[in-house]
């Protein structure tokens, strides 16, 4: 079931938002890192003309039964700076006010709204892909139905990503500032010491509510299958950290709302050390050994077959350390190729190869 409303628009009023967004890109593009030197008029065109190009921007919604906070999140996005090209969302089945709360929203959005109905329940993960897939634009932002945007999100991660080489193959994702219910502050997210392929084989750092893509990325993402990823943010981290460019930006555009409810959300660091090691004793007496993100990667080498033979490696040089002799797996551990970014939870994962268990 799809029910699309889209707005018609006048074209002058249409040109008049692009040229707008574009004199934006522009002139602010020196908050992002440009040297402001003797070429700067030449880099503004260039900047200019890449602003025209990449207005195509669509947010990926999913929801599920997220009445209780789905209105703020609506309204973020329409308050955005830049606003988007399209609003695609996919319901997976709610039995609340959702639909009503996304049909009254897209009568009145300043962008084009469209409503997909899952026929059947299909889960975060595989529902997030199908709205990855109907996406149209040249970019791709994802939102869950829960947070709130900061009014300038897509502004920053449209001109950060256009300063990577080849944008269409870029991921953007930003700091979390943690709140509550109420959007009271709880902690900002740390900042990542370390980012690309020997991070994502064993975390993910992108997370899903912060994170911007292009055309490639999207791409490459609809060849992987939902049922080998654990979930799709991080199988997006790890498609950009292989095929091409991780941005990170250290602002926090998204205020990450823990209820109670999330499908992933923020664990102090004392509970997750205490879930994280009875998870680990649980798999073990179920005679169950192997971490989830290694069982992830070796499913994500599978599906590319162009993957450089260097990245291929990493991942295959760790699956056959589980069955290698201590001294081997003790040499690995010690100079390991994959990393974690928090100290302890470095640790654990040097301990568990070190053991095998991984």
């Amino acid at each position: 079931m799809v029910k699309d409303h889209w707005k018609k628009y006048k074209h002058t009023s249409l040109h008049s938002l692009i040229r707008r967004h574009t004199h934006e890109c522009s002139c602010k593009s020196t908050d992002f890192g440009e040297n402001n030197n003797s070429g700067a008029s030449i880099k503004m065109q260039s900047q200019e003309e890449r602003c025209h190009s990449m207005m195509h921007v669509s947010v990926a919604l999913c929801t599920y039964n997220g009445a209780d906070f789905l209105a703020a999140q609506l309204d973020s996005i329409s308050a955005q700076s830049r606003l988007p090209y399209e609003l695609v969302v996919c319901d997976d089945g709610s039995t609340d006010a959702t639909l009503s709360i996304l049909e009254n929203f897209a009568a009145h959005a300043p962008f084009p709204v469209q409503i997909h109905c899952n026929p059947t329940h299909l889960g975060a993960c595989a529902n997030f892909i199908k709205a990855i897939g109907l996406c149209s634009g040249n970019y791709v932002a994802l939102s869950d139905q829960d947070d709130v945007w900061q009014p300038d999100k897509l502004f920053r991660a449209l001109s950060m990503i256009q300063q990577v080489a080849n944008p269409s193959s870029a991921l953007y994702c930003s700091r979390l500032q943690y709140v509550n219910t109420n959007l009271e502050p709880i902690c900002l997210s740390p900042i990542p010491r370390v980012i690309g392929l020997t991070n994502a084989i064993v975390e993910n750092i992108a997370t899903g509510c912060s994170v911007v893509f292009g055309a490639e990325i999207q791409r490459l993402m609809l060849l992987g299958v939902p049922r080998d990823m654990i979930m799709h943010d991080w199988w997006a981290y790890l498609v950009a950290s292989v095929f091409g460019h991780v941005v990170y930006d250290p602002t926090p555009t998204v205020l990450y709302r823990q209820h109670g409810s999330n499908v992933t959300g923020r664990e102090p660091k004392p509970l997750k050390i205490w879930n994280r090691t009875r998870w680990l004793v649980q798999r073990l007496l179920a005679n169950n050994h192997g971490m989830d993100s290694l069982q992830q990667a070796e499913h994500f080498i599978a599906t590319y077959t162009d993957i450089p033979q260097e990245s291929r490696m990493i991942v295959e040089e760790l699956l056959r350390l589980r069955n290698a002799g201590v001294l081997i797996r003790m040499r690995y551990a010690l100079r390991p190729r994959v990393e974690r970014n928090d100290a302890i939870e470095n640790f654990g994962l040097k301990a568990m190869l070190l053991m095998g268990w991984h």
